[in-house]
């Protein structure tokens, strides 16, 4: 386990509007503070668990890395900086994805994210931390944009629309919702028809078995992932990162292995929730990272035993990076970077910044790898701090 031992000097005095802050690392005592900011601000869902699976059992860090803002005994603004191990192509490094940052409205609009973002990066430069990728949202965006964050890409996902009528807002579309969700669902199931038709002949199930378990098999996962780990920046999946990962409280996770003759050939982490009203389940993670024909071949059966155990999602999403689009063509998955969805969907922002004094092109460049170019990247939503 990477070090990373409680320091109370990290802490200081803030005055704005007349009002003084201390700025300070989390503490034990916070935790109920804590989750009541996050519910308000961020999420009603968000509990203790959530806490604990995400900052307190982290594997790659001892301490709590949660930075808050507390004014008259309670606090009132925070941010999590998740701590992860990053492998670059030749080596594995200790990395932060800043998130989870809140500030309750009455102290919004007093640099109070700023201040606890300075403090936590004096933090990070003593450990040692110097990079930073992450997925921001456009507040969190112009900020680290002050400290020379990179976007690197609109991250490319692919859809599955299965039930567009629960997609629907009900208030927006008014008097003619009726009238929309039965549209939407004959659209639907004719596409969905359509390409089954067209892929009848294209996979063979017979060969390939499919195993289904509510559980993470860290060992095959992790042995999997090593049978061909791909020379660009992506997490480092060992078995010590697939028994923590998965723990989220709010995913329901499942694995789908594809073996043949018994041996593992590719496998995938789904996760499904309930979102905005709407059943999602995503294609979490999929290992190896890199295809392959065989993989390629084992990924159709597989796919489709998903698609059958979650006929019921509204939606279905993967990957672009580590799922081959040929096969997510075929199951009638489309992408956000194309009409109709480009039109529609918001894109995920993926970018980067290094904390350093450093300027040129040397800068970005880690392991031969440029840290700016996406093409330098393997993601999945594993990758993402929120599911």
């Amino acid at each position: 386990m990477f070090s990373w031992t409680r320091r109370p000097s990290y802490q200081k005095r803030y005055e704005s509007g007349g009002d003084e802050y201390t700025v300070r690392q989390y503490r034990d005592s916070d935790r109920d503070d804590l989750i009541a900011l996050y519910q308000d601000v961020l999420d009603p869902d968000l509990s203790s668990a959530w806490l604990a699976w995400k900052y307190e059992t982290n594997p790659y860090v001892e301490d709590v890395p949660i930075y808050v803002a507390e004014y008259e005994g309670t606090v009132v603004g925070a941010s999590g900086f998740w701590i992860l191990s990053l492998y670059t192509g030749e080596t594995d490094r200790r990395v932060v994805q800043p998130c989870d940052a809140a500030v309750r409205p009455a102290h919004q609009k007093r640099g109070l994210f700023t201040q606890i973002l300075e403090l936590a990066l004096e933090r990070l430069d003593d450990e040692g931390i110097d990079l930073v990728f992450d997925f921001p949202n456009e507040l969190t965006q112009t900020t680290w944009e002050n400290y020379g964050w990179r976007q690197v890409q609109h991250q490319e996902l692919y859809y599955r629309v299965q039930r567009p009528a629960a997609l629907i807002d009900a208030e927006r579309a008014g008097p003619a919702e009726p009238l929309l969700d039965r549209g939407t669902e004959r659209l639907a199931r004719g596409y969905l028809a359509a390409v089954a038709r067209r892929r009848s002949s294209t996979f063979d199930r017979s060969a390939i078995d499919v195993e289904r378990t509510g559980a993470i098999p860290a060992a095959t996962l992790a042995t999997l992932y090593r049978r061909a780990v791909p020379d660009a920046f992506h997490l480092l999946r060992d078995e010590t990162f697939y028994e923590w990962r998965f723990g989220n409280p709010y995913w329901e996770y499942e694995t789908f292995v594809g073996r043949y003759d018994g041996s593992p050939i590719v496998a995938v982490v789904t996760g499904t929730r309930r979102m905005n009203g709407a059943t999602v389940t995503r294609l979490t993670d999929v290992v190896p990272l890199v295809s392959n024909r065989a993989r390629a071949a084992a990924f159709g059966p597989v796919l489709e035993s998903i698609l059958e155990v979650n006929d019921d999602a509204a939606l279905v999403v993967a990957p672009s990076d580590s799922v081959p689009q040929s096969v997510l063509s075929a199951y009638g998955f489309r992408s956000n970077d194309a009409p109709p969805l480009s039109l529609v969907e918001t894109p995920t922002v993926h970018g980067v910044c290094v904390l350093d004094e450093e300027t040129g092109p040397e800068h970005w460049l880690v392991d031969g790898n440029c840290l700016s170019d996406p093409d330098d990247w393997c993601l999945t939503f594993a990758e993402h701090d929120t599911g």
